[in-house]
């Protein structure tokens, strides 16, 4: 190897142009079992990404949001194949691009999407290409949409990644998965636009479809909840309850727009909803994916009113409702998927632009990767709204 030693050389690939090599040594964060956060599963450890295959685009990572999501994987509650690099939400630089790939080229700043459609079944040319069979197929499977992973270990092993696996110096990504960013947006803190925002826009503006003097209420005020109350604020609604455990975040949802705030560990959320909106609101949102209050936003709803579930609980996991009430009322539960991100996405930008959605205030914390297992520890306590991870 020329003098160089393995270590030395792998260093060497790091600092050069990486344009011309078949593969790309990295850092990442790995999960190689489940476990509890406190127990610091996540590995930081060099691994290999392969170049890029037709209609996909090798990212070198700029951010990535700490999400309950991954830490539903982490945990084991969301069952993948291990080893597993996570972090579904992240923005980063076109470095490569595969065959075909014609919406952007290498040097655009792009958001990375958890949802990649297909572009061709039912649900993607109907315009709910969220929900897009194929990649509702391989969600849990670590792959991308050929079946395969782009990362190895040194020894050849497949390493997957969920939906993405945004904690890495680089990350493989579908092209329709991605969005690229106007020139006004570029700061780190986008990267959260691909799950926790367009998840709260597709909920309040694809799914509940709230209209001017709607009376809504949201339980959960996390990076979810905080934009549903922006979005609903956008779309007209006359009262927007926020509901939580939490003081702090219940401080910061008045800011963001709520008019009334609830803390359910002091007060019963049904009754104070139903008694602030005389009978309860015409549209609630569940963003924490909890029994208790998934149960709490259905029976919050007005008589003819939308309960819309968009909290990820853990997979298999059931959740009581009184089903009476929800017939005799005509209560419609709608479940609501992340978003879209070829069509919804510049449609946020724009809002951003215009100054009607705050981004910037939702990410409180920074971290290095190698303060990963750090940053899940205090999503876990409730801390942050929304914290981001800079690789490098």
């Amino acid at each position: 190897m020329n003098g160089f030693s393995v270590a030395e050389y792998r260093k060497v690939l790091k600092v050069r142009n990486v344009l011309h090599l078949k593969v790309i040594v990295l850092k990442a964060a790995v999960l190689y079992r489940y476990s509890k956060i406190k127990e610091k599963p996540l590995k930081i450890e060099d691994v290999d990404v392969e170049r890029p295959k037709s209609g996909e685009i090798l990212l070198k990572v700029k951010s990535a949001g700490i999400c309950r999501s991954d830490m539903h994987v982490i945990e084991g509650k969301t069952s993948l194949p291990l080893p597993v690099v996570l972090g579904h939400e992240f923005m980063g630089e076109v470095e490569d691009v595969g065959e075909g790939v014609t919406s952007v080229c290498r040097g655009d700043i792009v958001v990375s999407s958890p949802v990649w459609p297909c572009g061709k079944c039912t649900n993607c040319i109907t315009g709910h290409e969220n929900l897009c069979v194929l990649a509702t197929a391989l969600r849990t499977k670590g792959v991308l949409l050929d079946g395969t992973t782009r990362l190895r270990s040194h020894d050849g092993k497949y390493i997957y990644t969920f939906l993405g696996g945004g904690f890495a110096e680089y990350a493989v990504v579908p092209e329709f998965g991605i969005s690229k960013l106007p020139p006004q947006l570029r700061g780190e803190c986008y990267a959260i636009l691909g799950c926790a925002v367009i998840t709260a826009y597709n909920a309040v503006i694809n799914t509940a479809k709230v209209r001017l003097g709607e009376k809504v209420a949201i339980f959960g005020v996390g990076g979810i909840g905080v934009n549903l109350i922006q979005f609903c604020k956008i779309a007209g609604a006359t009262e927007i309850i926020a509901v939580d455990i939490i003081d702090k975040k219940l401080s910061l949802a008045k800011e963001f727009g709520a008019t009334y705030v609830i803390n359910s560990s002091e007060k019963d959320p049904i009754n104070e909803i139903r008694k602030v909106t005389n009978g309860g609101a015409q549209v609630t949102f569940e963003a924490v994916g909890l029994p208790g209050t998934i149960y709490q936003a259905i029976e919050s709803t007005h008589v003819g009113g939308k309960a819309v579930l968009l909290g990820m609980m853990p997979m298999n996991a059931p959740a009581q409702i009184h089903a009476a009430r929800v017939v005799r009322n005509g209560i419609r539960i709608l479940g609501s998927y992340n978003g879209r991100p070829r069509i919804d996405l510049p449609v946020i930008f724009e809002l951003i632009v215009r100054g009607m959605l705050d981004v910037d205030k939702l990410v409180t914390k920074r971290w290095s990767l190698e303060q990963i297992n750090e940053a899940f520890e205090t999503l876990e306590k409730g801390e942050v709204i929304r914290s981001i991870v800079i690789p490098t």
